[in-house]
């Protein structure tokens, strides 16, 4: 019985042994998570997958490993997203004939344009929604806008 225990023992300390060595045989770590509530957002590039739940508590936090940086939290970083509001040229939230003069300088001098009305999207000067901007085919669209 006693030489039965000792194998016994000796098995248990080489399992042990083995388990360890196949831990630290590892790449990757997790050095820390956290659970959290609802939803579920993925987005992939190349070889790169990411997902992530709405509600995080860890929202803000920094995380870092590499040459990879991740914040948690509701888009964390990101731009709002311009408001494309077609025939305004002046961003004022509102079509009408106090955009006459920056349509004018949007389509004869872009980059003055560009200067003068720095957050607003020149999109807003696809009148017809071609795509193509600036482009004196958005004239007539926008005089359309104007009148009507």
């Amino acid at each position: 019985m006693k030489s039965t225990m000792h194998l016994s023992t000796r098995m248990l300390a080489a399992l042990a042994l083995l388990f360890a060595a196949a831990a630290l045989a590892d790449e990757f770590s997790l050095d820390w998570y956290s659970i959290d509530g609802g939803g579920d957002l993925w987005t992939t590039a190349g070889d790169f997958e990411l997902s992530g739940t709405v509600g995080q508590p860890d929202a803000g936090v920094v995380m870092s490993g590499g040459d990879f940086e991740l914040t948690g939290g509701f888009w964390a970083g990101a731009p709002a997203a311009p408001v494309i509001l077609p025939g305004d040229l002046n961003c004022d939230g509102t079509v009408d004939f106090g955009d006459i003069n920056p349509f004018v300088l949007y389509l004869s001098n872009f980059a003055a344009w560009q200067t003068s009305c720095p957050d607003c999207p020149p999109e807003n000067g696809d009148i017809n929604g071609d795509g193509t901007y600036p482009d004196f085919g958005d004239i007539n669209p926008f005089v359309a806008l104007l009148t009507g």
